[in-house]
């Protein structure tokens, strides 16, 4: 494809992503758990000028940083791997709408990522773009050049529980774990957020036989906790030494949110991702209600902006909304 392929018709298309956890303790860098906390991007277009246009809407979309946008490096990259010789893509208008809060650990990048990969797909996919769709695999390996790291722009794009692992000769294979359709995921947060970088500094360089030994024995039970939704797999199987005790530290109130998540009755709980949200599960809307409210009456006592939401599996992923 050269320089002078087709410009896409005008096109008005609506995606909407889900939010996910990730780690849920052992599952460091892998797991991801997409939950029922919605980006909506709206993209039309193409549009005149020499780059994309971001509209930001609502509380959580005006807190995106605009400089490095996670959205429009995804959708432009789609684009440079799909359509090495042209010159630049077209340029669109983006209107983002999310309600997936900012360094909580609860996706918000990766779903943006999952955005912009997606949009770029059914761009190209269209017919007045000689209908040449990137595969599956293509989004991927793209989403986890951008993110670093497979297990939230994974779950975003696919919905439901996944492990994406990295293979020796740089492939990624994506395995969807079930997860039992009676879970529900308290979630809370502080009004202060975590960035992933702080997280990961706040790690050791190296860990001991024991612990390793300890986090892969636990990720077998959570994966069948998950499956069952047994709470005594679950309860032991979120048991992590590789970061939690590291990070727990840097959230203010999380030991004792925790805590009181257990208190109220939670299979499980921990953190979510690299922090600073705290996410719980069970299978009882009025006692996972309760335990949304335990975590997040803890979190105020130190954040009084603190909130907390009760969600579920979004099995679906990124797909267009009419």
């Amino acid at each position: 494809m050269n320089s002078a392929s087709p410009t896409p018709a005008p096109q008005r298309l609506t995606v909407c992503v889900p939010a996910s956890t990730s780690n849920l303790g052992p599952g460091f860098d892998q797991l991801g758990l997409a939950l029922d906390l919605p980006l909506v991007v709206q993209l039309e277009g193409p549009i005149e000028g020499g780059q994309h246009e971001l509209c930001l809407e609502g509380a959580e979309a005006s807190t995106w940083p605009t400089e490095g946008n996670r959205l429009l490096r995804a959708f432009d990259e789609v684009w440079r791997v799909a359509r090495p010789a042209d010159a630049a893509p077209p340029r669109f208008q983006f209107r983002v709408r999310s309600e997936i809060p900012l360094c909580r650990g609860l996706g918000s990048s990766g779903a943006a990522t999952a955005a912009g990969l997606f949009l770029a797909a059914e761009v190209l996919g269209h017919e007045s773009c000689g209908g040449e769709r990137p595969s599956p695999e293509q989004l991927q390996r793209i989403g986890v050049e951008i993110e670093g790291h497979p297990d939230n722009v994974i779950a975003s794009l696919h919905g439901g529980c996944t492990l994406g692992v990295l293979l020796e000769d740089g492939s990624l294979r994506v395995v969807q774990p079930p997860v039992h359709g009676s879970l529900l995921f308290p979630v809370a947060w502080p009004s202060t957020p975590l960035s992933t970088e702080l997280a990961r500094a706040a790690m050791p360089a190296s860990l001991c036989l024991e612990d390793v030994v300890w986090n892969t024995r636990r990720l077998a039970l959570l994966l069948e906790g998950l499956r069952t939704a047994d709470p005594d797999l679950l309860l032991h199987g979120v048991d992590d030494r590789l970061h939690t005790p590291y990070r727990l530290p840097l959230i203010d109130g999380a030991k004792e949110a925790l805590e009181a998540a257990r208190e109220a009755g939670a299979f499980c709980a921990a953190i979510s991702g690299s922090g600073s949200a705290l996410v719980a599960a069970h299978d009882d809307v009025e006692v996972a209600q309760a335990i949304a409210q335990a975590m997040q009456d803890v979190l105020a006592t130190r954040h009084p902006k603190a909130q907390s939401r009760l969600l579920r599996v979004d099995f679906m992923g990124a797909r267009l909304r009419e």
